[in-house]
């Protein structure tokens, strides 16, 4: 099988597996006070931004017998940035909201077509919250599904941000999903189909996991 058609198998894989049906920052700062998340620097570094809000909804569905409870809520915007000095509108816009029962999706609701352009690069962030810490397989869905939305754009993801307090949580979850961690050695390749770049926030745990077919 040639390279475009294993990309197309893995795409396909996947939507099969995590699509669901559809209905059509604050920061730490570095040592010279830039503040990593801001929009300022995010418009120096990236193309393009996806923030995802993570909230637990605790009344949700909580009745006796409910096999659906606890739900988590994943709200996804994104917005293009003006890097190299390009005219067109930054407006933040609202993607879709995702519905999780732990790690299942469990409904969908899109609002816009995800507006990102072939060959541009840019971040997926998922902000910090109060309880995000009770949505962390929620966090490691929603992440490998909004990197194929773009994979699909064919834009490029440079990293995903994650709140430090899950990081090994969100590590170990994305091994359900068969990304694993690996440490590439100068002097080897590694045959891999996909790659995320998992950097906490605040800054000082990074990680590079590769999706690996059973």
């Amino acid at each position: 099988m040639n390279r475009k058609a294993k990309a197309l198998s893995f795409f396909a894989a996947l939507f099969l597996l995590w699509g669901s049906p559809c209905h059509a920052p604050a920061a730490q700062n570095s040592d010279d006070d830039v503040d990593d998340f801001s929009d300022e620097v995010m418009n120096q570094r990236y193309d393009w931004v996806i923030t995802a809000d993570t909230s637990g909804m605790k009344n949700f569905l909580n009745y006796p017998g409910s096999g659906l409870h606890p739900v988590s809520k994943v709200k996804v915007s994104y917005r293009l940035t003006p890097r190299f000095g390009r005219e067109r509108s930054s407006e933040t816009v609202t993607y879709e909201e995702l519905w999780y029962h732990e790690c299942r999706p469990i409904g969908c609701r899109k609002m816009h077509q995800l507006g990102l352009e072939a060959g541009e690069q840019g971040v997926i962030y998922f902000r910090p919250a109060r309880d995000v810490g009770d949505s962390h397989c929620a966090v490691a869905n929603a992440m490998v599904r909004l990197i194929l939305d773009a994979g699909l754009r064919r834009a490029m993801v440079g990293g995903v941000y994650i709140p430090a307090e899950i990081f090994d949580q969100v590590k170990s979850d994305l091994g359900q999903f068969n990304f694993f961690p690996y440490e590439i050695q100068p002097d080897t390749g590694i045959r891999a189909t996909m790659h995320i770049f998992l950097q906490s926030q605040p800054a000082g745990r990074e990680a590079s996991l590769f999706y690996f077919s059973n």
